[in-house]
């Protein structure tokens, strides 16, 4: 990528490293077993057909042929990021078996056999070139690829057609001057051109071809990322080590050097194929280790609670990029970086990548890094996911403190409230129902007193204390009814409100839908909520044509109380009380003391709407 540019991608935050289904379990396990029973099989036919001195060293020879690369592309299945160098390692050790029939006797199993040892090469260099993603990049690369395969088809598998017999002293093969005949030759003769020029350049051209897989490998390395570097490195080590051992190889066979020297170079070689099979397994692991390092070290940061500066020098540390910056979204389009300023993500041409993590959900996480991460998308998402979900922790850990805080700011004044309204009704008795009894009490007295000497008087006094008892009642009954009405307590919400609507001073128009009996909290608090509501609006809705009260009960208990009157601008909800709107607030306390929520819409000029929901468990 050129260096003036900037790419944005999103990951999604529960991808790093996702668990495998049950089907892709079976389907591991299976080919587990499959590839045992393919690597017993290899090992077991090139055992009993080598000869009885190199049995021991060519069945070692085989079993890790087949079986190291068989191993290795298990282990990277098991990542959805390494998955196709697992199918591909998977290949090759089960195509590699094939070379064991170059053991046999017989003309077409060994032709098949040494036929097969050239088909491994097109993976193996594809391993080369793509790991760890896979992916096999434009360019240069494909084009040696393609080369490589060319020269395969054209240079030796064609040549099978053409020769009488397969060069001797091969990894893949123990016979010498009594191998069988190739199988697959269609001429009667073997035409000289094969001999004096075709093999030389085949050979020439794959050490060359090779050289250039192995320069490509070694651009690569230098062009990664440090942490990266320690990933990719044994791969690097095996590669240019196969490619200097084959050279060596056919150079020895060409000039006919001893056979011990040829058989030396052409079973390390041979080796080496399960050695970079090695080194790939080594290289997953190590990135995996990384990975670990990688997260823990970040999580050592997260430790101590969300520190966007600590955190982003902690990554850039563990990733070795110190231009590395963590931005939280703040808001839709903007974000603050490590030290809290606010901006927008680095516009094209800035030379970073940038990772959004958590792009679907609030809040999200981009990572601004350097171009050549975004090879390592498990990585990356591993680590975004680990700091979304430490900002998501803290942002819910602020939020549960905000509530908790408002829970015991509603609790303190519902229980100021309560201290209030005790305060008021001992008031209202002494300065009212207690005065009138304590009257009562000496007019009793009186009357006693004239009825003994004014009958007539006294009589007519008792009748005045009856009225006098009737109206200490009504006093007593309005006291009562300010607490806890006796319409609600004895036929419900329903009537209740109905009551209420008749004895306002303005029109109300009460619609009730499928309403029925609920506890005496939830009653109490929608009730008191409404006819604080009334209230407000007769004293407040000037030219108010009329209220309407809908109490509605589905899932939830919902109301909602709207006047056409003046309207006003709603107070914001601090948590505190706000003066002149205290009615407000111990609306919404009444409602939150039962799991229910308040909601206030008001304009000046266009009405008042308070509504509410509770919860029906």
């Amino acid at each position: 990528m050129a260096g003036g540019e900037m790419t944005s991608h999103a990951v999604d935050s529960t991808a790093s490293r996702p668990t495998p289904s049950p089907a892709a379990r079976r389907l591991t396990s299976a080919l587990a077993l499959v590839g045992a029973c393919v690597c017993a099989l290899a090992v077991s036919f090139v055992v009993q057909a080598a000869p009885a001195d190199q049995r021991v060293a060519r069945g070692v020879t085989e079993l890790l042929v087949v079986g190291v690369p068989i191993v290795a592309g298990l282990y990277a299945l098991g990542s959805p990021h390494t998955v196709r160098s697992g199918a591909m390692l998977l290949s090759m050790g089960f195509a590699w078996s094939l070379t064991a029939l170059a053991e046999s006797d017989e003309s077409l199993p060994y032709s098949i056999g040494r036929v097969a040892a050239w088909l491994v090469f097109p993976g193996l260099i594809l391993l080369m070139l793509t790991f760890p993603s896979g992916v096999l990049d434009r360019g240069r690369d494909r084009a040696l690829l393609y080369a490589l395969c060319g020269v395969l088809t054209l240079l030796f598998l064609a040549s099978a057609l053409f020769v009488v017999e397969f060069p001797s002293s091969t990894p893949w093969a123990t016979c010498t001057d009594d191998c069988p005949a190739n199988a697959f030759m269609v001429v009667d003769r073997e035409p000289a051109i094969v001999g004096r020029f075709l093999t030389p350049a085949r050979e020439l051209l794959s050490v060359l071809l090779l050289s250039g897989v192995l320069v490509s490998i070694l651009l690569r390395w230098r062009a990664a990322t440090p942490l990266q570097r320690r990933t990719i490195w044994p791969v690097v080590i095996a590669s240019s080590l196969s490619v200097v051992l084959l050279a060596a190889f056919f150079v020895a066979r060409r000039r006919g050097e001893d056979a011990s020297t040829v058989e030396t170079l052409g079973l390390l070689w041979g080796l080496c194929i399960p050695a970079i099979s090695a080194a790939f397994l080594a290289g997953l692991l190590r990135r995996r280790l990384l990975l670990g390092q990688v997260l823990a070290d970040l999580a050592g940061h997260l430790s101590s609670g969300l520190d966007v500066r600590r955190v982003r020098d902690g990554l850039a540390s563990a990733l070795r990029d110190p231009s590395l910056e963590v931005l939280v979204a703040d808001g839709p389009v903007h974000w603050r970086d490590s030290d809290g300023r606010v901006g927008s993500l680095p516009a094209a041409g800035s030379g970073r990548a940038v990772t959004i993590v958590g792009a679907q959900t609030a809040p999200a996480v981009a990572l601004v890094h350097d171009t050549g991460l975004e090879a390592d998308q498990e990585l990356l998402g591993a680590v975004g996911s680990l700091v979304l979900g430490t900002v998501r922790h803290h942002a819910v850990a602020m939020s549960l403190a905000g509530a908790l805080q408002q829970l015991a700011q509603s609790r303190r004044r519902i229980a100021e409230a309560a201290d209030h309204e005790r305060a008021r009704i001992e008031r209202d008795l002494h300065d009212g129902a207690q005065q009138r009894l304590m009257a009562l009490r000496i007019r009793l007295s009186l009357a006693e007193e004239l009825l003994t000497t004014d009958p007539k008087t006294g009589i007519g006094a008792v009748h005045e204390l009856g009225d006098e008892v009737e109206r200490t009642l009504d006093e007593i009954r309005a006291l009562a009814h300010g607490v806890y009405p006796a319409v609600l307590n004895d036929r419900g919400l329903a009537d209740a409100l109905r009551s209420v609507a008749a004895d306002a001073p303005l029109p109300v128009h009460v619609q009730l839908r499928r309403l029925t009996r609920h506890s005496r909290q939830v009653e109490t608090a929608i009730y008191f909520t409404c006819v604080e509501a009334l209230q407000n609006a007769v004293k407040h809705a000037h030219g108010a044509s009329g209220v309407w009260i809908a109490v509605t009960q589905d899932a939830v208990l919902s109301f909602e109380i709207r006047d056409d009157g003046a309207g006003f601008t709603p107070p914001p909800e601090t948590g505190g009380n706000v003066p002149g709107h205290i009615g407000l607030r111990n609306m919404r306390d009444r409602l939150e003391a039962v799991g229910g929520s308040l909601v206030v819409e008001s304009a000046p000029g266009h009405g008042t709407r308070i509504s509410g929901r509770l919860p029906l468990d």
